[in-house]
């Protein structure tokens, strides 16, 4: 089922209009970069050839591109040494076809990962070979390059690579968000969809095994805590994978886990005592697309207050629930580990979860003309106190918004200490404060700005 992916199919549409030139896709593995392509060039109705390479050397994903385009295409039957030889003679004899090379990363990582003498740059000589390609052999023909390695394909837009600014358009795909991914879940209500996305979060593929007529547990339980579940899998051949042969990488994700971690936090915890070493393994983090830095809002740039998440929803509750218990599910069966060890704290994860929620909600409000006065969207620390999500206005004041997972109304009592917290906070000029809350309000004060399930979701 092919739902959303609106901006990024006018994006494509728009760039097969020309009949010529190069476009980049890249995004993490299962985030659905082939099912949009695919679904874009079959709408284009163009003659088309989509060949993914292997992790090998040039020459062997030469032979094999040559071989399908002789299968399908009736190519020259002829030797061909490189992908310029075979692209020169695409653009001369095939025009008005749109060539898709998946998967160039895995190309690259074959020579950066081999201990072969000079192998390290034949990396960069690829890109240079590319560049030609785009220079001189896609006059009559579309090139469509994508990827899964996120390090190695953002690098291809860089200042200093061969291919800087020979792509006409660049799309970094990303999971879908909470709206576009209730397009999959149509069966769930508000307040389950917010709970389904903050376990589950918006990759298609993942998307496409939760079944919205099963409960939460049950979803759980199957595509995760089982040592089966298409989930569970999902992680450790997809993600974590990558992670194997660094334990120091799966430290670091254990102290994150579900929560905001500084720098001094994550060092304390996860044991990495040689100099600057914690530096480079979060680093290597976040080039994966696993982590993401941040700032608290206002304090851009000051690195004592800088902050590490886990970026991705499903990772969080794998590292915060599933890391190194699998011999406990496996004693106590998938649904008493959940009954025990899940059941007790799963609001409070989902709660951290529907913060990220609302921050994405003022950012597509915006998009949609409703907020035109806010400028940023963050959060804010005191040294004991938290808030949730902060929105600066143009006249500098700021909107304080706190975020609230529960099961009951939010109280009036409790809005009042909320409240006064709001109100001691020093070096930030407050102008609005509001509630957010996903089983409404107990009742509300004056002055005091609410938004409801129904409000996120823009739904009436």
């Amino acid at each position: 089922m092919f739902v959303g992916r609106e901006k990024e199919l006018r994006i494509i549409d728009r760039f097969l209009s020309y009949n010529h030139g190069a476009l980049l896709v890249y995004g993490l593995r299962r985030v659905g970069k082939t099912t949009l392509i695919e679904k874009a060039v079959k709408d284009s109705k163009r003659p088309n050839i989509y060949f993914e390479c292997l992790k090998a050397d040039e020459k062997t994903n030469v032979s094999l591109f040559v071989d399908l385009l002789k299968t399908q295409i009736g190519f020259v039957d002829a030797e061909f040494d490189s992908f310029y030889s075979v692209f020169n003679e695409l653009d001369k004899q095939y025009p008005g076809y749109v060539v898709v090379i998946d998967e160039y990363s895995l190309l690259k990582q074959y020579y950066f990962q081999s201990k072969k003498s000079g192998y390290g740059e034949k990396a960069d000589e690829l890109d240079s070979e590319f560049q030609k390609i785009i220079d001189g052999c896609t006059k009559n023909i579309n090139l469509i390059m994508s990827g899964s390695s996120i390090h190695i394909m953002k690098q291809l837009t860089e200042h200093n690579s061969p291919l800087y600014g020979r792509f006409m358009f660049e799309i970094p795909l990303m999971q879908f968000n909470y709206l576009d991914s209730r397009k999959m879940l149509p069966n769930l209500n508000n307040k389950d969809l917010i709970s389904f996305y903050s376990v589950f979060a918006g990759s298609p593929f993942v998307l496409e095994r939760v079944n919205d007529k099963k409960s939460l547990k049950d979803n759980i339980c199957e595509l995760i805590l089982d040592e089966m579940g298409q989930l569970r899998f999902h992680l450790k051949n997809n993600v974590i994978s990558e992670l194997e042969n660094d334990s120091d990488l799966h430290e670091i994700l254990d102290v994150i886990k579900n929560g905001s971690k500084k720098y001094n936090e994550i060092e304390a915890k996860a044991h990495i005592t040689t100099s600057g070493l914690l530096d480079k393994r979060l680093n290597k983090l976040i080039e994966l697309d696993i982590i993401k830095a941040k700032y608290p809002i206002g304090k851009e740039g000051d690195k004592k207050k800088k902050y590490y998440e886990i970026k991705d929803n499903l990772l969080k509750f794998y590292y915060a629930y599933v890391f190194r218990q699998d011999n406990r599910i496996k004693l106590l069966t998938p649904s008493r580990y959940y009954d025990l060890y899940i059941q007790p704290s799963i609001n409070q994860f989902i709660s951290r979860c529907f913060e990220n929620v609302v921050r994405d909600y003022f950012t597509i409000a915006i998009s949609k003309g409703m907020y035109e006065d806010i400028i940023d969207i963050g959060s804010y620390f005191t040294s004991n106190s938290e808030f949730d999500c902060v929105l600066k206005k143009k006249n500098n004041k700021y909107s304080i918004f706190e975020v609230k997972y529960f099961e009951k109304p939010l109280s009036v009592v409790k809005q009042k200490e909320e409240i006064e917290q709001v109100k001691a906070i020093k070096g930030l000029e407050i102008g609005e404060i509001g509630f957010v809350c996903s089983s409404g309000f107990e009742g509300k004060l004056s002055g005091v700005t609410y938004l409801d399930l129904k409000d996120i979701l823009f739904s009436n």
